[in-house]
Protein backbone atom coordinates (compact mmCIF):
# COMPACT_ATOMS: atom_id res chain seq x y z
CA UNK A 1 0.00 0.00 0.00
CA UNK A 2 1.20 3.64 -0.62
CA UNK A 3 0.18 7.32 -0.45
CA UNK A 4 -1.20 9.57 -2.68
CA UNK A 5 -1.58 12.98 -2.08
CA UNK A 6 -2.12 16.20 -3.82
CA UNK A 7 -1.60 19.79 -1.79
CA UNK A 8 -1.43 23.37 -2.44
CA UNK A 9 -0.15 25.39 0.44
CA UNK A 10 1.68 22.46 2.25
CA UNK A 11 -0.80 21.15 4.54
CA UNK A 12 -1.57 18.35 2.84
CA UNK A 13 1.41 17.38 2.47
CA UNK A 14 2.49 17.85 6.09
CA UNK A 15 -0.33 15.16 6.46
CA UNK A 16 1.11 12.75 4.02
CA UNK A 17 4.34 13.07 5.15
CA UNK A 18 3.52 12.22 8.63
CA UNK A 19 1.35 9.01 7.88
CA UNK A 20 4.37 8.10 5.84
CA UNK A 21 6.92 8.39 8.69
CA UNK A 22 4.41 6.69 11.07
CA UNK A 23 3.69 3.41 8.86
CA UNK A 24 6.60 2.99 6.42
CA UNK A 25 4.32 3.72 3.59
CA UNK A 26 5.85 5.22 0.22
CA UNK A 27 4.45 8.63 -0.43
CA UNK A 28 4.14 10.27 -4.11
CA UNK A 29 2.48 13.06 -5.08
CA UNK A 30 -0.69 12.42 -7.58
CA UNK A 31 1.25 13.80 -10.47
CA UNK A 32 4.13 11.41 -9.50
CA UNK A 33 2.16 7.75 -9.91
CA UNK A 34 2.60 6.33 -12.84
CA UNK A 35 1.13 2.73 -14.41
CA UNK A 36 3.58 0.80 -12.58
CA UNK A 37 1.14 1.76 -9.50
CA UNK A 38 -2.08 1.37 -11.08
CA UNK A 39 -3.04 -2.10 -9.09
CA UNK A 40 -0.97 -0.80 -6.25
CA UNK A 41 -3.83 0.30 -3.14
CA UNK A 42 -3.31 3.40 -2.42
CA UNK A 43 -4.31 5.97 0.58
CA UNK A 44 -5.29 9.16 -0.79
CA UNK A 45 -5.16 12.41 0.73
CA UNK A 46 -6.26 15.53 -0.95
CA UNK A 47 -7.54 19.38 0.40
CA UNK A 48 -11.19 20.26 0.01
CA UNK A 49 -12.23 23.07 -2.18
CA UNK A 50 -16.06 23.91 -2.21
CA UNK A 51 -16.64 20.32 -0.80
CA UNK A 52 -14.81 18.92 -3.50
CA UNK A 53 -11.73 16.65 -2.56
CA UNK A 54 -8.43 18.17 -5.01
CA UNK A 55 -7.05 15.02 -6.84
CA UNK A 56 -9.20 12.56 -6.07
CA UNK A 57 -10.68 12.45 -9.92
CA UNK A 58 -6.95 11.99 -11.15
CA UNK A 59 -6.31 8.94 -8.51
CA UNK A 60 -9.57 6.93 -9.56
CA UNK A 61 -8.10 5.10 -12.31
CA UNK A 62 -5.84 3.66 -9.16
CA UNK A 63 -6.87 0.96 -6.80
CA UNK A 64 -8.26 3.82 -3.74
CA UNK A 65 -8.68 1.49 -0.76
CA UNK A 66 -9.07 5.02 1.65
CA UNK A 67 -9.23 8.81 1.33
CA UNK A 68 -8.80 11.72 3.71
CA UNK A 69 -9.84 14.79 3.37
CA UNK A 70 -7.88 18.13 4.61
CA UNK A 71 -9.84 21.15 5.05
CA UNK A 72 -9.52 24.36 7.27
CA UNK A 73 -13.03 23.45 9.36
CA UNK A 74 -12.83 21.62 12.57
CA UNK A 75 -14.33 18.08 12.27
CA UNK A 76 -17.26 18.27 13.84
CA UNK A 77 -18.02 21.35 11.80
CA UNK A 78 -17.60 19.05 8.87
CA UNK A 79 -20.44 16.37 7.65
CA UNK A 80 -18.70 13.54 6.41
CA UNK A 81 -21.92 12.02 4.78
CA UNK A 82 -22.35 15.24 2.10
CA UNK A 83 -18.42 14.99 1.45
CA UNK A 84 -18.87 11.70 0.73
CA UNK A 85 -22.06 11.90 -1.13
CA UNK A 86 -20.81 15.05 -3.44
CA UNK A 87 -17.42 13.05 -4.18
CA UNK A 88 -19.23 10.00 -4.96
CA UNK A 89 -16.76 8.12 -2.56
CA UNK A 90 -19.63 4.82 -2.16
CA UNK A 91 -18.01 2.89 0.25
CA UNK A 92 -14.38 3.39 0.04
CA UNK A 93 -13.19 4.06 4.00
CA UNK A 94 -13.32 8.01 4.55
CA UNK A 95 -11.56 10.24 7.03
CA UNK A 96 -11.20 14.00 7.68
CA UNK A 97 -8.76 16.31 9.49
CA UNK A 98 -8.38 19.65 10.02
CA UNK A 99 -5.37 21.17 8.61
CA UNK A 100 -5.07 25.17 7.81
CA UNK A 101 -5.00 28.39 5.88
CA UNK A 102 -2.65 30.33 4.88
CA UNK A 103 -3.18 34.49 5.68
CA UNK A 104 -5.03 36.29 3.25
CA UNK A 105 -2.35 38.22 2.28
CA UNK A 106 -0.13 35.11 0.66
CA UNK A 107 -3.22 33.94 -1.13
CA UNK A 108 -2.84 34.47 -5.40
CA UNK A 109 -5.99 34.91 -7.51
CA UNK A 110 -9.01 33.49 -7.28
CA UNK A 111 -8.24 31.74 -3.76
CA UNK A 112 -7.51 35.35 -2.52
CA UNK A 113 -10.38 36.73 -4.50
CA UNK A 114 -12.96 34.14 -3.17
CA UNK A 115 -11.64 34.06 0.66
CA UNK A 116 -11.67 38.42 0.78
CA UNK A 117 -15.24 37.88 -0.54
CA UNK A 118 -16.02 35.36 2.11
CA UNK A 119 -14.58 37.01 5.07
CA UNK A 120 -16.40 40.72 3.77
CA UNK A 121 -19.69 38.37 4.23
CA UNK A 122 -18.73 36.62 7.62
CA UNK A 123 -18.40 40.39 8.64
CA UNK A 124 -21.33 41.91 7.98
CA UNK A 125 -23.35 39.10 9.80
CA UNK A 126 -24.81 41.32 12.78
CA UNK A 127 -24.42 38.43 15.29
CA UNK A 128 -21.16 37.06 15.27
CA UNK A 129 -20.37 33.79 17.08
CA UNK A 130 -17.54 32.32 17.94
CA UNK A 131 -16.87 30.28 15.20
CA UNK A 132 -17.53 32.94 12.89
CA UNK A 133 -15.15 35.46 14.50
CA UNK A 134 -12.94 32.55 14.58
CA UNK A 135 -13.27 32.10 10.94
CA UNK A 136 -12.88 35.88 10.38
CA UNK A 137 -9.35 35.72 11.97
CA UNK A 138 -8.25 32.60 10.12
CA UNK A 139 -9.17 33.79 6.76
CA UNK A 140 -7.36 36.79 7.47
CA UNK A 141 -4.26 35.73 9.42
CA UNK A 142 -3.63 32.31 8.98
CA UNK A 143 -3.93 29.13 11.13
CA UNK A 144 -1.98 25.79 10.98
CA UNK A 145 -4.38 23.64 12.44
CA UNK A 146 -2.02 20.23 11.33
CA UNK A 147 -1.71 17.62 13.84
CA UNK A 148 -0.33 14.07 14.34
CA UNK A 149 -3.15 13.22 16.34
CA UNK A 150 -5.69 14.15 13.88
CA UNK A 151 -4.23 11.32 12.03
CA UNK A 152 -5.11 8.56 14.93
CA UNK A 153 -8.62 7.39 13.35
CA UNK A 154 -7.33 6.70 9.40
CA UNK A 155 -3.32 4.98 11.20
CA UNK A 156 -6.07 2.76 13.63
CA UNK A 157 -8.21 1.96 9.86
CA UNK A 158 -4.64 1.13 8.46
CA UNK A 159 -3.59 -1.22 11.20
CA UNK A 160 -6.98 -3.24 11.35
CA UNK A 161 -6.50 -4.61 7.78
Amino acid sequence: MIIAYESKTGFTKRYAEMLAAKTGMKLFRVNELSKTEINEEIVFLGWLKAGKIQGLNKVRKFNVKAVCATGTGSAEENNAKTIISRNKLGNIPFFYVQSGCLPLKDLKGIDRFMMSMFAKVLKKQKDKDKKIIEAIDHIENGFDGVKEENLIPLIQWLNSR
